[in-house]
């Protein structure tokens, strides 16, 4: 059983091609983030799903129920924006009631005054009441429910868009992008009460950010896009240490992973520019040799030749930038913030990959599975 679930969903604007058969599933309770850079495709998926846009083609399932041609007030999902999309004349206790008021109250009952007097009305309105007070409380916005959207601060913006979210009870959640408004202190602390709040509710989500921190830090499972596909949908732990693209590898971590041309010579060991790096595969010809940062380190005997251009002292660790002295590529290795008297820019070293956790991938990006050759095998093969 899935809470959401798209199938092979396709669409285009004009002759750019924003999504190409799209499969995506979400199990219920699930959060699944869609990352990416701009323009990837990940905010035209979520329209889709919320039924904002049509797809050209595919289907779309909400616990189990096709959706697919159902306009977004009738698919049972909440969506919270960028923008957050307050009333501004709406206090927010009034905002959060719309979605309530809209649903439980028909036509007559809506009408000012006169709807008050109709049977059923008060009681109806009693309980939404109660159940706005409840989420306020859940969100520790009680105290601002009178106020008005331009007497909130961002944050406080952002908590009543969920609380109207959340009210309603949906089957699904949709989050575009809900934090890109907020200062970095705010966006941390708020991310984390998403999550909470996700844990109390317990109904699917989808999140889509180009934030990959808010990703790896939120999510039960990452969904990396590129140019309109997923390459990727893992645990945030696999996407990291186990990418099966370069360009996943690329995108994830910061600083972004080092990546450096490479050759596969004799009985397969993987070289860049003669220093054999200790990996070897069946492929042949020209291959992508890959490491991060925090898995390059100075060497006194082997490694690749590299002179440093700029040193990042962040504290607790050390980002040391520097060059291949022979092919020109660039480098960056995470040290010990302990270190920093160590090095000076123009400073020569060898920088050495550990073997256990670089990646091989071919030429066109696509992972290749690697074997470590024993450590007599990893040394240069020139100076």
């Amino acid at each position: 059983m899935t809470g959401i679930s798209v199938e092979n969903i396709a669409k285009r604007f004009g002759d750019v091609a924003a999504l190409k058969g799209v499969a995506l599933d979400v199990a219920p309770g699930e959060f699944v983030s869609l990352v990416g850079p701009s323009g990837c495709g990940k905010t035209t998926l979520m329209r889709i799903i919320a039924g904002l846009e049509m797809p050209d083609a595919g289907t779309v399932r909400i616990a189990e129920r096709d959706v697919t041609g159902l306009r977004a007030a009738d698919r049972d999902v909440a969506m919270v924006f960028q923008s957050y999309a307050l009333y501004p004349h709406l206090t927010a206790r009034q905002n959060m009631a719309v979605p309530l008021v809209m649903r439980r109250l028909n036509g007559w009952q809506r009408i000012p005054f006169l709807g008050a007097r109709l049977p059923g009305t008060r009681n109806i309105v009693a309980n939404i009441a109660d159940e706005i007070l409840r989420t306020a409380q859940m969100l520790s916005i009680e105290a601002l429910l009178d106020r008005r959207p331009g007497q909130l601060s961002g944050g406080q913006r952002q908590r009543v868009a969920l609380g109207r979210a959340i009210v309603r009870r949906p089957k699904a959640f949709l989050l575009d992008e809900p934090l890109s408004n907020l200062d970095a202190s705010l966006r941390v602390q708020t991310r984390k009460e998403i999550v909470e709040l996700h844990r109390r509710v317990g109904a699917s989500t989808v999140y889509v950010t180009h934030d990959q921190t808010e990703a790896m830090t939120m999510s039960d499972r990452v969904a990396v896009m590129m140019a309109g596909e997923i390459l990727q949908i893992d645990p945030p732990e696999r996407i990291y240490g186990d990418p099966a693209d370069l360009r996943v590898a690329a995108f994830v971590g910061s600083p972004s992973i080092n990546v450096f041309d490479a050759s596969v010579e004799t009985g397969g060991r993987v070289a860049v520019d003669g220093y054999a790096t200790g990996l070897a595969t069946r492929a042949s010809g020209r291959v992508v040799f890959a490491v991060r940062p925090e898995d390059l380190a100075p060497d006194q005997r082997v490694g690749m030749p590299a002179r440093v251009e700029h040193i990042e002292f962040l504290g607790e660790s050390l980002l040391l930038h520097a060059r291949h002295a022979r092919t020109g590529t660039a480098m960056i290795a995470r040290l010990d913030g302990r270190e920093r008297g160590a090095f000076a820019v123009g400073h020569d070293l060898l920088l050495r990959p550990d073997t256990a956790r670089a990646f091989l991938f071919e030429s066109g990006g696509k992972r290749l599975r690697a074997e470590r050759m024993a450590q007599s095998a990893a040394e240069p093969v020139h100076g």
